[in-house]
């Protein structure tokens, strides 16, 4: 009998959470009218953190790609100080031919403005893709 039981309780908790994680799908899941991805090609990056992306208050996803042959650091414009090529606390590092992602699925509010330089030279790549 107890071996039943605890096989019971198995078989619902398991349904008691697939029927949270419809919930929660169906809540956060709305169609949006907005078009997406859109997809922002930035070719200007220096040594100089710039805003590269503004605030969105419907924005769900976020990727930064780094096309070029040169380190890119991207950080939320909101940090309390701005981060530099030395000293670059608050950032994230994007190295050459990589990939940052943020989904909504993990992070429920992407909808800082985003700031953006290159660890060396100007006139550096980074491709911004935004889903609503």
């Amino acid at each position: 009998a107890g071996r039943s039981s605890m096989t019971a309780e198995t078989d619902l908790n398991s349904t008691l959470q697939n029927i949270a994680r419809q919930l929660g799908m169906i809540a956060g899941g709305a169609a949006s009218t907005t078009p997406s991805p859109v997809s922002t090609p930035i070719n200007t990056l220096n040594t100089v953190g710039t805003s590269v992306l503004g605030t969105s208050s419907v924005r769900q996803g976020l990727i930064f790609h780094n096309p070029g042959t040169t380190n890119i650091y991207v950080y939320p414009s909101l940090a309390s100080a701005a981060p530099t090529t030395t000293a670059a606390g608050g950032s994230f590092l994007i190295f050459p031919g990589g990939t940052l992602s943020f989904s909504g699925e993990e992070f429920s509010n992407i909808n800082c403005g985003w700031s953006a330089f290159s660890g060396t030279g100007s006139s550096q790549a980074l491709t911004i893709v935004e889903f609503f």
